[in-house]
């Protein structure tokens, strides 16, 4: 019985040396927590811990128990999921807790409580003018996307040049145009901050013109400058405005161009008519300009060529016509003519004249007679010969055919459909149709002016629609004919182109 007795004494400790020879599980050094440092408000954050023996991570073997300082504020799962619950700062720490050994904690870990976003109504500013306000109102979101009430706001501009910020209370601001541009206006709650942008921008709420009334256009061609003057609510002029320029009744002005600040105002036609400047939609402004064509010039045909006089016959009559001009050389369209005479025993107008023409019927009285035209304030004479012997085609006219060099019957022979010899020269030119201008005859009695044959030996061929050389064919300079026998035979022509 004592030998059993002593080996079981001896086997025990033969076991407790060996165990105490045995080195166990690691000691443990550290915990270190590793995460974000802010959790939304009602939204979640994932944390993670490692423990250590000094640099050797211990994977096994261990429990992780997690704490929080204020689970009023956050909570921590043993998983180490933290939860936001009210905005504030707490303290997490975890314990890392060996099977076999000393737990270890891990220094505090700071953890946030925030909002997570800030919502702004409106989300962008436009604002019209200087002194133009707007409510901003923002609103603080949680992890959920639910407003988060009973915490303030701060305020800035970024520039505040451009526009102020002013608290106003319940999550708003007072933002106030002090100027031109953009910048950002920023508010920040529980260290979030949010920005929209604030753009002040100059819209017309008036327009007028430069000049402010339009002096009355003389002239058709005539123009005028408007330029268009667009001001803001706050009275301020905005630089180099571009208008829609319109003419609200056609026929009078045109302005060119359509869109400008500043636009040409062109007189077209007599009468009044209202240009319309737009500044924006709904902001417009019209004028009346009036246009009264002036006459400046007034020409009275026929004239001789190179010399104005002409010479009629006694007791015959011829149309006469007078051409009134305005100040740019456009044709009157409105101005009716007045026809005198100096000498109504010798020369007289019509007592019922156009617009534009009268018949001067001569008499028995030879000599001469002053005949004027005057539209408004211009006027012009012309002086009219009266001769008692009328000139004779055969032996004035057709002398100058016969004569001339080189001689006119040489290059106009019959095939060409003018023969201008003696005894078919008549025939063949007066009130017959011009071959280069059919509208228009060789020789059209009464008119020199509407005869082709004068425009060709005076080489004005081409201002009626002809073409061609001047005759007689291939003179030039002194060779053509002389203004004395082109005056011959125009005056021919104004006495009725007789066959004498």
């Amino acid at each position: 019985m004592g030998a059993v007795k002593r080996f079981g004494l001896l086997l025990g400790a033969v076991l407790i040396a060996a165990c105490g020879s045995d080195s166990g599980p690691p000691s443990l050094s550290s915990v270190l927590i590793a995460g974000d440092s802010t959790v939304g408000l009602n939204g979640t954050m994932q944390l993670t811990a490692r423990a250590f023996a000094g640099s050797a991570p211990v994977t096994t073997g261990l429990t992780f128990v997690w704490m929080s300082s204020d689970t009023t504020k956050a909570r921590v799962s043993q998983t180490g999921l933290v939860t936001g619950v009210r905005l504030g700062v707490v303290i997490i720490t975890v314990s890392a807790v060996p099977d076999v050994g000393t737990p270890v904690t891990s220094d505090p870990y700071v953890i946030r409580t925030r909002i997570t976003r800030i919502v702004f109504r409106p989300f962008d500013i436009s604002l019209a003018s200087r002194n133009d306000t707007v409510i901003l109102v923002a609103d603080a979101r949680d992890a959920q996307g639910a407003s988060v009430t009973g915490i303030g706001f701060t305020w800035v501009s970024r520039d505040p040049g451009i526009v102020t910020v002013a608290d106003s209370g319940s999550h708003a601001a007072i933002v106030a145009a002090v100027g031109y541009g953009t910048t950002q206006v920023v508010a920040t709650v529980d260290r979030v901050s949010d920005s929209v942008t604030a753009s002040v921008e100059q819209v017309p709420a008036t327009v007028s013109t430069v000049p402010s009334s339009f002096s009355t256009l003389t002239a058709f061609g005539r123009s005028v400058q408007a330029t268009c003057i667009a001001v803001t609510a706050s009275g301020d002029t905005i630089p180099n405005h571009l208008c829609n320029w319109s003419v609200l009744s056609a026929g009078v002005v045109a302005v060119n161009p359509a869109t400008a600040h500043t636009t040409t105002v062109t007189a077209v036609g007599n009468g009044t008519a209202s240009i319309q400047a737009q500044a924006a939609a709904g902001v417009v402004t019209s004028k009346p300009v009036t246009v009264n064509q002036v006459p400046k010039t007034v020409v009275i045909s026929p004239a001789n060529f190179g010399t104005p006089d002409v010479t009629m016959t006694t007791n015959q009559s011829a149309p006469f016509f007078a051409a009134v001009l305005d100040s740019l050389d456009h044709p009157a369209l409105e101005d009716s003519v007045v026809w005198t005479s100096s000498d109504s025993t010798r020369a007289s107008p019509a007592a019922t004249a156009t617009l534009d023409s009268t018949v001067i019927t001569t008499f028995a009285v030879a000599g001469a007679a002053t005949i004027t035209a005057t539209a408004g304030p211009a006027s012009a004479t012309r002086v009219v010969n009266v001769s008692a012997t009328p000139i004779s085609f055969a032996t004035d006219v057709q002398s100058i055919f016969n004569t001339s060099t080189p001689p006119c019957t040489n290059c106009h022979p019959s095939a060409a459909g003018m023969n201008l010899t003696t005894g078919s020269s008549y025939a063949s030119i007066v009130n017959q149709n011009a071959s280069e201008v059919p509208a228009m005859k060789r020789v059209r009695p009464f008119m020199p002016d509407s005869s082709y044959l004068v425009h060709t030996i005076q080489g004005t061929q081409t201002t009626v629609g002809g073409t061609g050389a001047r005759m007689p064919l291939g003179c030039s300079g002194s060779g053509c004919l002389p203004n004395a026998s082109i005056n011959l035979i125009r005056n021919w022509i104004l006495q009725g182109a007789l066959q004498n």
